[in-house]
């Protein structure tokens, strides 16, 4: 279903693919397939059950993602923690935000984004608390590290997921990565969700995942 802004308040999450109890799953196709509005939407039904949630952002400042998940809530969301790369912290003077806001000085910077995010997990995992994390967008990762590097962040960061027994989604375009390289980014993960576009519609079908269509079917969000 379409959302609109004056819907908010009460609104219904759009169809689509739920997030396992535990473990990950990547949400793959190209561009302008609404991949991040799934990938919130994921964590939004997720949070409804009083789980917290992580977002690591590499493309969209953290503000417009707190207003999108809000929006897909239909109220502010809790429990919630971004940690955004994308430098537009620097020039909004935003360093002294809240607690709730982590910031990481460029997407490249693996180590400090996995600091940020081994805290965020460890600190719900103390409060007994599950957790989902989500993270948008692999590809810029890719632009700035190599693919060894990467994969081997991915690998360290849905083990920890996985063993503390919490769930994550994460995205990743395709077009500028060759068949190759897709096939070992996509080994750390449990599950996928494929998109595309047919005829201007998005459409979606998962693996993996106990529920969800295993084949094209249209993504109404």
């Amino acid at each position: 279903m379409s959302l609109r802004p004056e819907d908010s308040s009460s609104a219904e999450l759009p169809d689509g693919p739920s997030l396992p109890d535990s473990g990950s799953v990547l949400i793959v196709g190209p561009t302008m397939t609404k991949k991040r509005r799934l990938m919130l939407s994921m964590l939004a039904e997720k949070e409804q059950t009083d789980s917290g949630t992580v977002v690591v952002t590499t493309k969209k400042p953290a503000p417009n993602i707190t207003r999108e998940l809000e929006h897909l809530r239909g109220e502010a969301p809790e429990r919630y923690e971004v940690i955004d790369t994308t430098s537009v912290a620097d020039l909004l003077e935003q360093r002294s935000a809240p607690g709730s806001l982590r910031y990481v000085s460029s997407p490249g910077d693996l180590t400090g984004i996995g600091i940020h995010l081994t805290e965020a997990l460890r600190e719900h995992y103390e409060d007994s608390r599950s957790a989902s994390v989500g993270l948008h967008v692999l590809s810029t990762l890719v632009m700035y590290t190599d693919l060894k590097r990467l994969f081997q962040f991915l690998h360290v960061v849905t083990g920890r997921i996985a063993a503390a027994g919490f769930s994550g989604v994460f995205t990743l375009d395709t077009g500028f990565i060759d068949d190759q390289d897709l096939a070992l980014l996509k080994q750390p993960f449990d599950a996928f969700v494929e998109t595309r576009e047919t005829d201007g519609d998005p459409e979606y079908k998962v693996r993996g995942l106990d529920e969800g269509p295993k084949s094209w079917t249209p993504l109404r969000i």
